[in-house]
C-alpha cells in the first residue's frame, strides 16, 4: 500500500507538471533587417510552426520536414504551413507571420489573384492566471491591408493600436511573409518591464484563414485558450532605452497638445492670445457665456497655466533621466508617461471639477 500511495503521488505530480498545452514563444530583444526574408533560411529556430487545425487542439498541422522544407524555401508540397516569430526593441515589437503557399508560383496564372493570407490575431497583456480583466487587442490582416476591432471607448486607460502599428508583406519563393510592428506608444502603461513574477506572459493567439484554417491558440475571441509570449528579463538598459524613448514621445505629444488653440496659454504683448480673443474677458465677466476653448474662460486660466507648467517642470529629469537610481527611473517614468501622454485628460478633469465647484459654491 505504501509503494501504490507513493506511486500514484508520483503520476499526479508528473500529471500536474505537464504543459496544459498552451504555446509558448520567447521574444528576443534584437533589432531585426529591413528586409526579413531571409531569417526563416538563416534562422530555423527562431519560427514557431506549432499550429493546428482549428478547433481541433490535437495533432500539429505541419511535421519536421515540412517545417524544414518551409524556412529553407524548398518544395512544401500541398500543405500551407504556417509559423510565427516575435521580438522587441527600444521601440515595440514585431509580429512575423510565415505563411507557405503551395500555388504561390502559379497563382495569377491559374486564379488570375494573389494569395494573400488572411489572419486574425490578437494579443492581451497578462496572461491567463490574473483576475484583472484585461482588454484584448484585436486586428486582421490580408491583402495589404489592417484592420483593428477595437471593443472600449478611447480614452485616459485605452488607446487603439492599429494608429501606432506599421505593417508589410513580403513574397518569398514558397510563401507570403507579413511583418507587423506595434509601437509601444498606446502600450506605454501596459509595459512587460514591471513584471511581478518570473514568467513575464502575455498571451497571444494567431489564425490563419484559408483552404485550412490553421490556429496557434484556441479560437476566435477563446483568451483564456491562447498562446503565450514569454518577454525576455530586460536588463537595466534595454529597460532605460524603453522608457527614455516613450517619455521623448510623451514630452512630444504634450507639446503638440499644449500649442493647440483648446489649451495654448502664451500671450502677445499686447496681453491676447494670438489664436483666440481673449479680450472679450472683460465682456464675459459682465454677461458670462460659455467657452469654446478652455483658454477663454478667466477663471480656469491659473489652473490650465499650473497643469502646464508642471508638466513643462518635467523636462530636466527627463534630460538626466539614465543618470538615476533605476528604481526612481522606474518610478517617474509611470509618473511622467501618465501626466504627460494624458494631458489632455487632466485639463478635462480639472475644468469639471472647476465647473462643479463655481455652479455648487
Amino acid at each position: 500500500m505504501k509503494y501504490l500511495t507513493l506511486s500514484l503521488a508520483l503520476a499526479a505530480a508528473t500529471l500536474f507538471a505537464q504543459d496544459e498545452g498552451k504555446n509558448v514563444y520567447d521574444v528576443a530583444f534584437r533589432s531585426l533587417p529591413a528586409d526579413v526574408t531571409a531569417l526563416p533560411a538563416a534562422e530555423p529556430e527562431t519560427w514557431n510552426f506549432n499550429f493546428r487545425p482549428y478547433g481541433d487542439s490535437g495533432m500539429l498541422w505541419s511535421d519536421p520536414i515540412l517545417q524544414r522544407d518551409a524556412t529553407s524555401g524548398g518544395d512544401a508540397g500541398e500543405k500551407p504551413a504556417t509559423a510565427i516569430n516575435v521580438t522587441c526593441d527600444a521601440d515595440g515589437f514585431t509580429l512575423l507571420f510565415l505563411c507557405v503557399e503551395p500555388a504561390l508560383a502559379t497563382s495569377f496564372a491559374a486564379t488570375n489573384a494573389f494569395p494573400s493570407p488572411k489572419i486574425e490575431f490578437f494579443f492581451t497583456p497578462g496572461d491567463a492566471d490574473t483576475s484583472k480583466i484585461e482588454h484584448y487587442y484585436q486586428m486582421y490582416y490580408t491583402n495589404d491591408r489592417l484592420s483593428e476591432f477595437p471593443w472600449l471607448t478611447v480614452g485616459r486607460d485605452f488607446r487603439p493600436c492599429l494608429p501606432y502599428t506599421t505593417h508589410r508583406e513580403y513574397v518569398t519563393k514558397n510563401a507570403v511573409l507579413v511583418r507587423i510592428a506595434v509601437s509601444w506608444v498606446p502600450l506605454f502603461d501596459r509595459l512587460p518591464l514591471f513584471p511581478s513574477k518570473p514568467d513575464n506572459f502575455w498571451r497571444l493567439s494567431v489564425i490563419r484563414w484559408g483552404k485550412v484554417n490553421q490556429t496557434w491558440g484556441g479560437v476566435v475571441h477563446q483568451a483564456n485558450q491562447a498562446g503565450y509570449i514569454r518577454w525576455p528579463a530586460f536588463t537595466d538598459d534595454q529597460k532605460t532605452a524603453i522608457m527614455k524613448g516613450l517619455l521623448r514621445k510623451a514630452w512630444s505629444v504634450f507639446l503638440k497638445q499644449a500649442d493647440e488653440p483648446d489649451y495654448k496659454t502664451a500671450r502677445d504683448g499686447r496681453g491676447v492670445n494670438p489664436i483666440q480673443t481673449l479680450y472679450r474677458e472683460a465682456e464675459n465677466k459682465a454677461d458670462p457665456r460659455s467657452y469654446v476653448n478652455y483658454n477663454e474662460d478667466a477663471g480656469f486660466r491659473p489652473v490650465l497655466e499650473r497643469l502646464v507648467d508642471e508638466r513643462k517642470a518635467l523636462a530636466p529629469t527627463i534630460g538626466a533621466f539614465e543618470t538615476l537610481p533605476m528604481a526612481e527611473r522606474e518610478a517617474f517614468y509611470k509618473k511622467a508617461s501618465d501626466m504627460l501622454f494624458n494631458f489632455r485628460y487632466d485639463v478635462e478633469e480639472a475644468y469639471e471639477k472647476y465647473l462643479a465647484d463655481k455652479m455648487f459654491d
